[in-house]
């Protein structure tokens, strides 16, 4: 599983990637498992996208990834994410939202 992560000033991210044992996102698909690096400065990727390149970790592929899940989301079985990998996201600046939250559709059939 490949945890990539935009959360720049988490203390788990290293270069974009996630380097937390365990992941927990919440029911409003919130990362719980941020911690605010306070002495990591946050920098704004907007003001020099084009400029220069953000520097990220290579792909690893991490087998004993523990993401527990706790929302109504098409990767979640029994509490635990089944993607292939998520992306946890800076949402509005302040919160960290995981990207890969797809909401499940209950869809009930009806006979006739």
């Amino acid at each position: 599983m490949d945890i990539n992560c935009r959360k720049l000033n988490c203390v788990h991210n290293k270069k974009c990637v996630c380097t937390a044992k365990t992941i927990n996102i919440d029911k409003c698909s919130i990362c719980d498992s941020f911690v605010e690096d306070k002495d990591r400065p946050v920098e704004d990727l907007s003001k020099t996208m084009f400029q220069k390149t953000p520097e990220y970790e290579n792909f690893r592929h991490i087998k004993d990834a523990n993401i527990e899940c706790y929302t109504h989301c098409i990767f979640n079985k029994e509490g635990k994410c089944l993607a292939n990998g998520i992306i946890v996201l800076d949402g509005d600046g302040e919160t960290p939202l995981c990207g890969t939250y797809l909401k499940k559709v209950d869809r009930k059939r009806t006979t006739k």
